[in-house]
């Protein structure tokens, strides 16, 4: 594992020095989409805590169906693995 560097981010505006063991650039990746999602947001509201906040629901939404994709994707593999199996158990 490598050393935490300090990464500088800026994110709506805010200039954050992060410590992280990540790739600098995989963090600065990840910063400006963050700054993209609450710019999205902040056309819709003046407040910047209700926007980071939706910005924060919209990111967390998107995690959550990405991993529910993921779990069917794995179910259906397992069932064509256990199918498959199933098959070559029958052959011999």
């Amino acid at each position: 594992m490598e050393p935490n560097k300090v990464i500088s981010v800026e994110i709506f505006g805010q200039q954050l020095h992060l410590k992280s063991a990540a790739d600098p650039s995989y963090t600065a990746q990840l910063a400006e989409y963050v700054d993209g999602q609450i710019r999205k947001v902040s056309r819709q509201s003046n407040d910047p805590l209700k926007v980071v906040l939706l910005a924060s629901m919209n990111i967390a939404n998107e995690l959550h169906e990405e991993r529910k994709k993921q779990e069917e994707t794995d179910e259906i593999l397992s069932r064509r693995a256990e199918s498959l199996l199933q098959r070559i158990e029958r052959s011999f």
